[in-house]
């Protein structure tokens, strides 16, 4: 059966380190920890789950990190997991059985990100796929100094679903506790590197998610646009990424800019649940309720299981059924409300009493390929 090498980058995570190397305890077959600094227990941690550390000098680029602990990876296969994250394993023998006959590269893996407060909740969270499982050869590099992105080029890219039967991985890094501690950070790393590379349309989206985290919605709103801009300045279709995160914060910050746009994200997109479930918010503020159950049934329609987006937890089931009965109740029809909300009280107890929040992890999953066509600019 074939080996799994655990690559990980750390500084200072004794308090989230154990969980992490608890889960994968007895499915690796050896833990590589690339330390940029330690000077907490993170490091005695590690060496109690046998742990191969190797101290790098920080030079504020995390691919440049990446590739050094990858570089001394000996199994035939790396799998990565930051320190914030828990690897789900339902069936080690299964995934080990599909990497041995497997002839992908790249495997994408499912995860789930928690936001909000403690408990991590799965009603709190967004689901997505990230490329975290990767054939132990040469040629396994990364780039970008944060939020970095390995190189697809020339590799054979598996299926979402394909490791979704065996593992799924846990982000807790998005939670309110978290991400105090590594804001100032991003936004620092971010702003020198807009300052090397101004026109590239990842650093502006990125910068746009760091501002709306930390509550500039103006200076956020403001580079999402750019970065659809320097999208199809290239021209490439933007990511729906980006779109997501656009209208996520026109529709929960209830920004003034029309949202006749959502409709041509839709037309480029017209399988993400998400952008529906704010079409159907952005119709519901402005009153049109017809308009806005319907937007809302399709979410139903489309679910939640399409990995090929980050998708918001809820927005295929409890999330449009809470705002269809919300529909009803503005239009004084209260026995439809009532069976409204109480479908998705069923699915999401609380929810009346709770609200909605919106947050947008950044996690790309850089596995699919954009196609070139409907360049249609959305600003």
């Amino acid at each position: 059966m074939p080996t799994i090498s655990l690559c990980m980058i750390v500084y200072n995570e004794e308090n989230r380190i154990r969980r992490c190397l608890e889960s994968v305890r007895g499915f690796v077959d050896e833990i590589i920890v690339a330390d940029t600094g330690s000077t907490d227990r993170t490091k005695s941690i590690c060496e109690e789950y046998g742990a191969r550390i190797f101290e790098y000098p920080w030079a504020e680029d995390f691919a440049e990190v990446r590739n050094h602990s990858i570089s001394k990876a000996s199994c035939d296969w790396i799998l990565l997991l930051d320190a914030d994250e828990e690897l789900l394993i339902s069936d080690p023998a299964g995934l080990k059985h599909y990497l041995q006959n497997t002839a992908y590269d790249l495997i994408p893996v499912c995860m789930t990100h928690f936001y909000g407060g403690k408990p991590a909740d799965e009603k709190r969270s967004y689901f997505s796929c990230a490329l975290r499982l990767a054939r132990n050869d040469s040629f396994v590099r990364f780039s970008g100094v944060i939020h970095e992105k390995i190189d697809t080029v020339g590799k054979g890219i598996g299926q979402a679903a394909d490791a979704r039967r065996f593992i799924r991985i846990l982000h807790y890094g998005y939670m309110e506790d978290a991400l105090r501690d590594k804001q100032d950070r991003n936004l620092l790393l971010l702003s020198k590197e807009k300052d090397r590379q101004p026109a590239d349309p990842w650093i502006s989206y990125h910068l746009a998610a760091e501002y709306y985290r930390t509550g500039k919605p103006e200076d956020a709103y403001r580079k999402v646009n750019e970065a659809i801009i320097f999208f199809l300045g290239q021209q490439t279709k933007p990511p729906s990424l980006v779109y997501k995160l656009k209208y996520d914060m026109i529709a929960a910050l209830r920004h003034k800019a029309a949202y006749n746009g959502i409709e041509q994200a839709i037309a480029l997109y017209p399988d993400y649940v998400d952008l529906y479930f704010y079409k159907g918010l952005l119709q519901y503020r402005q009153g049109e309720y017809e308009k806005a159950r319907d937007a809302f049934r399709y979410c139903l329609i489309l679910g939640e299981t399409n990995m090929r987006y980050l998708i918001l937890s809820g927005s295929g089931s409890f999330l449009p059924l809470y705002y269809i009965g919300l529909c009803h109740e503005m239009q004084g029809q209260a026995e439809q409300a009532s069976e409204a909300f109480r479908q998705a009280e069923i699915l999401c107890p609380g929810i009346g009493a709770t609200g909605v929040r919106f947050e947008n992890p950044d996690e790309t999953f850089s596995g699919v390929t954009e196609p070139q066509e409907g360049l249609t600019p959305i600003y």
